[in-house]
């Protein structure tokens, strides 16, 4: 590790924002799935004392709390990105709209954040092309 990630959650923000969106995706996805992977392990019946967590499974629980700050400083950064070419535009959109839907309940709301997000792509695809 270089000295930039020797904490690797330490400011992330400011690290993310020189990603571009394709590596900013990734690295949601992976830490998404980390957290996930955490959430399995951590519900084991070795990291309980009764019905609460021991001291293992507080700890895994804070490092499933710090992933998910890690993730939520991708997505920070995302919605606050203007990129310009059709195919980041898309996945920065894939980026929030799996974050939404990971955080909401309800589809009508994630049916028309999608359609947003399509239509601006569709749009700059236009204005790319001249039309």
């Amino acid at each position: 590790m270089t000295e930039n990630t020797m904490n690797p959650f330490a400011n992330p923000e400011q690290r993310f924002s020189k990603l571009s969106m394709f590596e900013l995706s990734g690295l949601y996805d992976a830490v998404e799935l980390a957290r996930q992977t955490l959430a399995g392990i951590v519900n084991q019946p070795r990291f309980f004392r009764g019905e609460d967590y021991n001291g293992a499974g507080d700890e895994v629980e804070g490092l499933i709390d710090a992933l998910i700050e890690f993730a939520g400083a991708a997505v920070n950064v995302a919605k606050t990105a203007s990129p310009a070419d059709p195919a980041a535009v898309e996945e920065r959109a894939w980026i929030l709209l799996k974050y939404s839907v990971l955080c909401g309940d309800c589809l009508t709301a994630h049916a028309g954040e999608a359609a947003g997000y399509a239509a601006q792509l569709e749009t700059l695809k236009k204005l790319k092309e001249g039309k």
